[in-house]
């Protein structure tokens, strides 16, 4: 009898030889940065998560929630990149996007990203580097050239850029600060320039509107963004930034989550709109070409709003809800499209980790136990799909 991995890898590929002979595109994909190229293409719903999706629903018993969950495989998810084997992976997803869609990817394994502060510190490596630009970029970079019809998406390391810009403005950075400053200012210029390929979008991630200090940092937050763009050599295909991707808050909540009254002059934007705009018109401001301060952000998992007691508790958060459906028709100027980055029913990260009750993936909002990231979290997906706002 054939294992469930070797039936599921055989129902995969079947699936995807059926979505390829219905769709292979054979035109060229270009891509025009100072456009919106959401309104044009829509995100692709990849055959593995179609799959995935199909078997989830299998397992849930009640009828009205499985019929909501059936609808969760219509929708395009980004693909993440966090091993070599992830590269591996995207070329025969690739070859059943159709000429109007457009494949997500998430890149995320900068070198000394996510480094806990307690972790043992050693000197900054100069292989890493090296490294990250053979496993990842030039591999990802050479896949996208030999799929000159496919057009691609990608986010530019999660959380990396709050995390490099807290390292820069500590009074007393450590050895972890310093390896991270140094890996980040070397590791995404390249990532953006090599990346820089006519049927690719770049968003480079900013995290989200609690993140950063912007009461005193949001001209320097700019000039740091800027500064890569210039030392990536100006990349024509970044259009600019993605939020909501490694924590997330509410698209438009007046006032924000945690806010008592009306903070509309708190520090930390009180929404990822305001966030948005706020970031946009201080990189205009300091001189990126208009064309590379858009953005998008992530709705999967921000239906519902309130549920936790600070913004340490991300992870797996009980109660939580999918959000707005991934879409281009927002009508505003600087958001080019909602989009689900963060596949439903993936986990954000396993309860056993971070060592503490009251953050990450072991608060007592969190839906506990819960695997690895990005493993399969049944219980989380029905959560997501349950609570989903507006309903599926």
């Amino acid at each position: 009898m054939l294992s469930s991995l070797l039936l599921n890898f055989v129902l995969a590929i079947s699936l995807h030889d059926e979505v390829v002979a219905a769709t292979k595109c054979t035109l060229p994909a270009t891509l025009d940065a100072r456009g919106n190229v959401w309104r044009e293409r829509a995100l692709h719903p990849t055959s593995p998560y179609r799959l995935r999706v199909e078997q989830a629903v299998e397992a849930i018993d009640d009828e009205e929630l499985r019929r909501r969950a059936s609808q969760v495989s219509d929708f395009g998810t980004f693909m993440w990149i966090t091993s070599p084997q992830d590269i591996r992976a995207i070329p025969v997803v690739a070859d059943e996007v159709p000429c109007d869609e457009i494949l997500g990817l998430v890149l995320d394994n900068l070198p000394y990203k996510g480094v806990q502060p307690n972790s043992p510190s050693h000197d900054y490596d100069p292989k890493t580097a090296d490294d990250y630009s053979s496993l990842f970029i030039e591999p990802l970079a050479t896949l996208i050239r030999a799929h000159p019809t496919v057009a691609f998406a990608v986010i530019i390391e999660p959380d990396a850029f709050p995390q490099y810009f807290n390292a820069t403005t500590s009074s007393e950075p450590t050895q972890r600060d310093m390896n991270l400053i140094r890996s980040y200012s070397i590791n995404i210029p390249v990532a953006l320039n090599r990346l820089n390929l006519p049927n690719v979008i770049m968003y480079f991630d900013v995290g989200h509107s609690n993140s950063l200090d912007w009461a005193r940092h949001r001209n320097e937050t700019a000039d740091a963004i800027i500064d890569a763009y210039n030392t990536a050599q100006k990349p024509a295909q970044l259009r600019g930034f993605a939020t909501n991707v490694a924590n997330w808050n509410s698209w438009d909540l007046n006032p924000g989550e945690f806010a008592r009254s009306d903070d509309s002059r708190d520090i930390r934007p009180k929404n990822e709109r305001d966030f948005q705009h706020i970031l946009s018109s201080a990189l205009k401001e300091r001189g990126l070409p208009d064309s590379a301060t858009h953005a998008i952000v992530d709705t999967s998992r921000n239906g519902v709003i309130g549920l936790r007691w600070s913004w340490d508790e991300w992870c797996n958060v009980a109660g939580a809800g999918l959000g707005a459906r991934p879409s281009a028709d927002m009508g505003g100027d600087v958001l080019d499209a909602f989009v689900w980055a963060k596949a439903p029913g993936e986990s954000d990260g396993a309860s056993t980790e971070r060592g503490g009750d009251d953050i990450g993936c072991r608060a007592k909002t969190a839906v506990k136990p819960s695997p690895e990231r990005g493993e399969w979290f049944q219980k989380f997906f029905e959560v997501l799909v349950r609570n989903a706002r507006p309903e599926m």
